[in-house]
């Protein structure tokens, strides 16, 4: 059933959104819309992409916190319809950039209350740009379960609740491309979502999934199953000839190479092996470091069961690998997923790990904060703090456990609040690995003292997508990981020569969007950056705007109240440190951390409570003031 249709209302422009002619702007690689959807009200408009915000913070991860900035009520519940859920492209979705065709969406995270940009590749956000949308901003509430259906300028809310809502997310995607269009794409929730599950998260292309901070739950709060899309126009470049010359050279000089194809044969299950070397491989929730069944579920075991590789949009790299074992056949799983879902349980059965990730990946569920959820339950049993039914290694209950927590029946009702509360509820605060309630990634910082400073200051909590010091203190060994000297230094900035991401660069890589698994350098970002605004860029002016955009992020935590820059102790205190394994009787310290941490506020340029001085902001260029 159709709710309703709207067209597309006429777009002008105007003194908001830049005037092309008179600043020498050219529409190139921008299409220059927004489409705002409020589903409470059913009413859908496009408006003029705002030009000034493009100019200052490009696209993607910059242009889409300008946009939180300005859409999101301060201090705003997450859970609330007021909180706008937005999906933003790049400027070179669409076109034949390679892994740059990614989608990033973007809200006031209902796990961490702070902003959260989760990422997935695919082919939706070159649809999007082919309908004629650089974002969409979604509002409100149905009074039912809807999905959105976009088909160029056509807006429609379809009835979900009679065939679409409680599907998995394949079964929603072929069930959409069998009703509307075969060649629709299509990001949307399983019953995870649907039943407000924290780490719910957004699937599109079946496989891919813009996974962490809860987006998934803030669809099914807003009763969206799925925003299904189809266009059927073009990207313009400018100058044609230049750019796909241009391109044609950097795919050869920089992204075909060594460096950047191990993704593309192994994928990042070869971390597996020199993360567990180093001792940083998060074990029996954390318990140690060093996992004695990792040769089980590392990338040589995964090799034998690879049956292809799979690509996104337009990508020369085709990192995504696709095995098959036990009856499932699917793309990944990805290291984190190794690590949390297989190593922090104990798991070293390659078969029912693929079959867990399957199940995360139907049901619609972010599989690091799963994987640690899970391990936590299995910790608490074996401890005799409760009796969840799980213990460390492979079993039916491990199997069941998404399913259970997907649709809140039996243990997966105590499962489902998070690893911050359920260790809270049982009095064992300290057996929850998160920072700012967001659960960590695979790497413990007890062999790899880096990743302490990384997370703790992390934009959206426990993340390794924004400064990856790993790179250094164990793939490539350039820097000790068993110190903090200069990594404060490093983890604003990054090893930015080799591609290796820092805070700013990571901003400034992930407005463009490129993926991580091309090490691009701020050079060559330069180098195609000159395409869309028509200019020389310089490498410091690259890096210029990412530290804009990483200071834009903190003063909208700030504004939201973000939680204090932390670590749970066991992770720097000496009490924590390892007895066995390659990174055993390591220990940051408490003093060397915190010291740390204020060596990291003054190198920013922020105030000894982590405020951006106005000073900073000015000289930054940041347009917005708390």
């Amino acid at each position: 059933m159709t709710r309703g249709v709207f067209p597309q209302q006429p777009s002008s422009w105007g003194r908001a959104c830049g005037d092309p002619t008179t600043k020498g702007v050219v529409l190139d690689f921008y299409q220059g819309k927004v489409l705002r959807v409020d589903l409470g009200s059913g009413k859908a408009e496009a408006e003029p992409l705002n030009l000034e915000w493009a100019e200052r913070y490009f696209g993607g991860k910059g242009l889409l916190l300008r946009y939180l900035w300005e859409e999101v009520p301060p201090k705003v519940d997450p859970w609330s319809p007021e909180n706008p859920v937005i999906l933003m492209t790049g400027p070179f979705a669409g076109t034949n950039v390679s892994t740059a065709s990614r989608l990033v969406v973007g809200a006031k995270s209902p796990i961490t209350g702070i902003l959260d940009d989760s990422y997935a590749g695919g082919s939706f956000a070159p649809e999007m740009k082919f309908a004629g949308y650089d974002a969409i901003i979604i509002t409100g509430k149905a009074a039912e379960p809807v999905v959105l259906w976009i088909k160029d300028d056509k807006v429609e809310l379809l009835a979900a609740a009679a065939k679409y809502w409680g599907l998995k997310t394949s079964d929603l995607e072929e069930a959409l491309r069998d009703d509307l269009d075969e060649e629709v794409k299509v990001l949307s929730i399983g019953p995870a979502g649907e039943n407000l599950i924290p780490w719910a998260c957004l699937s599109t292309d079946q496989f891919h999934k813009a996974g962490r901070g809860g987006h998934g739950a803030l669809f099914g709060a807003k009763n969206l199953k799925a925003v299904a899309i189809r266009g059927t126009g073009s990207v313009s470049v400018g100058d044609a000839r230049a750019f796909l010359a241009d391109m044609r050279r950097i795919h050869k000089e920089y992204v075909l190479t060594p460096f950047n194809l191990w993704a593309n044969e192994e994928g990042t299950p070869i971390l597996v092996d020199p993360v567990n070397g180093a001792g940083v491989l998060p074990t029996r929730n954390w318990s140690a470091g060093w996992f004695a069944g990792a040769a089980a579920i590392n990338s040589e075991a995964l090799l034998k069961v690879k049956v292809g590789n799979r690509a996104c949009y337009q990508c020369a790299i085709g990192c995504r690998q696709v095995h098959e074992a036990g009856g499932v056949r699917g793309e990944g799983p990805e290291y984190e997923t190794i690590a949390l879902c297989g190593a922090n349980c104990g798991v070293d059965d390659l078969e029912a790990l693929l079959r867990f990730n399957r199940e995360c990946d139907e049901w619609g569920l972010d599989t690091i904060s799963c994987g640690a959820v899970v391990a936590l339950a299995m910790d608490m049993t074996e401890r005799g703090v409760a009796d969840f039914g799980l213990r460390f290694g492979p079993s039916a209950a491990y199997l069941a456990a998404p399913g259970l927590i997907a649709r809140r029946e039996g243990i997966g009702a105590e499962l489902a609040v998070g690893a911050r509360a359920l260790a809270a509820r049982y009095g064992v605060p300290e057996l929850a690995m998160e920072v700012k309630n967001l659960e960590l990634p695979g790497y413990d910082p007890r062999g790899a003292f880096g990743m302490s400073i990384a997370y703790a200051t992390s934009d959206r909590g426990g993340c390794h997508m924004r400064a990856y010091p790993i790179a250094d203190e164990v793939l490539e060994g350039t820097r000790p990981p068993d110190t903090l000297e200069g990594k404060a230094a490093q983890i604003i900035r990054g090893n930015v020569d080799n591609g290796f991401i820092g805070q700013n660069f990571s901003s400034i890589k992930f407005s463009g969007i490129f993926c991580d698994f091309w090490a691009v350098t701020p050079g060559q970002l330069a180098q195609m950056f000159k395409h869309v605004w028509k200019r020389e860029f310089s490498e410091d002016e690259i890096m210029l705007m990412g530290e804009r955009i990483w200071n834009l992020g903190r003063l909208f935590n700030l504004r939201e109240g973000v939680e204090p820059d932390a670590l749970p102790r066991k992770l720097y205190a000496e009490e924590g440190a390892f007895p066995e394994g390659p990174s055993a009787g390591k220990a940051i310290g408490e003093e060397a951390f915190w010291a740390a941490l204020r060596e990291y506020y003054e190198l920013r340029g922020w105030d000894e409570r982590g405020v951006p001085t106005e000073a900073k902001l000015a000289e930054l260029g940041v347009d917005v003031r708390l």
